[in-house]
């Protein structure tokens, strides 16, 4: 009989104030629902050969040892980084909204922990930009130890405050980073989304791997508001009265209109977009989304085995 898993609710995770605790938690809750790292990666400098085991990625698979032995085996390399992968935390005023125990910037603070935790037990080099209307940190890839306590250091003093510049900051890490790397923007999105899709698809060209992961709050999802209310925008302070009852069904069109556009421009610019509630499980999410995602890395990797053979 398969054991279920038991994840981590987040009012739990709410009164844990240490963020590199609270991150050790997440991490945790999150491997003990992985059966293999999803993030298998290469140095430069081969090392030896393992048998195939099921899970493997297909990439390391050696073909040419295949053809001659009938078997399957994978290529290892030397113990070393393999990935240089850059969070990117939205700061903004509207990521301190919540309605539940957990607001949107805390579960993003937590996830980027996470991301940073995980990223270092695998020797990858990881690296931080946090910004709003302008880059409030920016710590580039390294993979020791004392980086990564400086990376959950700066996360933990972090606050979320006035308007999103999302745009200028891709730009900029455009400009920086070395091609081939990866890189992870964690944001609610609420912004004009054809300039951010631009700079992610020129991060794109540039051949990095990049990830959206999309913090939403479950009140912005199905608006459940029932009295009159006067509504506040957290960055520009403008105020909006309204009856929800009035206005529900526009607001929840428009909001499908605006994330559906985003998704679609994703998945045509093959950018990975996940969206996280923060009612949800951050151990579970996390391991829902690797588990998909290794499987699409395998699936296509198979694939372009077999464009190989035939060609």
């Amino acid at each position: 009989m398969q054991q279920t898993l038991q994840f981590i609710d987040p009012t739990q995770l709410a009164r844990i104030s240490d963020l590199h605790l609270l991150a050790r938690t997440v991490v945790e809750g999150f491997l003990s629902g992985m059966h293999r790292s999803p993030h298998a990666g290469a140095s430069i400098e081969f090392a030896q050969y393992r048998p195939y085991a099921q899970g493997d990625d297909l990439r390391f698979v050696d073909w040419k040892l295949y053809g001659r032995t009938d078997r399957l085996h994978v290529k290892q390399f030397q113990d070393e980084t393999n990935l240089r992968c850059t969070l990117l935390l939205d700061c903004s005023a509207s990521m301190d909204y919540g309605s539940g125990a957990l607001t949107k910037f805390k579960y993003a603070q937590m996830l980027v922990a996470a991301l940073a935790m995980i990223l270092r037990s695998q020797r990858d080099a990881v690296g931080l930009i946090a910004y709003h209307e302008k880059r409030v940190t920016h710590l580039p890839p390294r993979s020791d130890e004392l980086h990564l306590r400086r990376i959950l250091s700066e996360v933990q003093r972090l606050a979320p405050e006035r308007a999103t510049n999302t745009e200028s900051t891709l730009q900029f890490l455009g400009d920086v980073l070395k091609p081939r790397g990866m890189v992870i923007l964690v944001s609610d999105l609420l912004h004009p989304a054809d300039a951010m899709i631009d700079q992610l698809r020129s991060l794109r060209a540039r051949r990095h791997d990049v990830i959206v992961f999309q913090i939403s709050d479950r009140a912005e999802q199905t608006f459940p508001f029932e009295r009159s209310t006067t509504f506040i925008d957290a960055e520009s302070t403008s105020e909006l009265f309204a009856v929800p009852d009035l206005v529900r069904e526009q607001y929840l069109e428009n909001r499908s209109k605006h994330f559906d556009a985003i998704r679609r421009e994703c998945l045509a610019g093959e950018i990975d977009l996940k969206e996280f509630s923060t009612d949800e499980p951050l151990d579970r999410a996390l391991t829902f989304y690797f588990h998909h995602r290794s499987r699409a890395l395998m699936t296509s990797s198979a694939k372009r085995g077999r464009a190989r053979v035939r060609s």
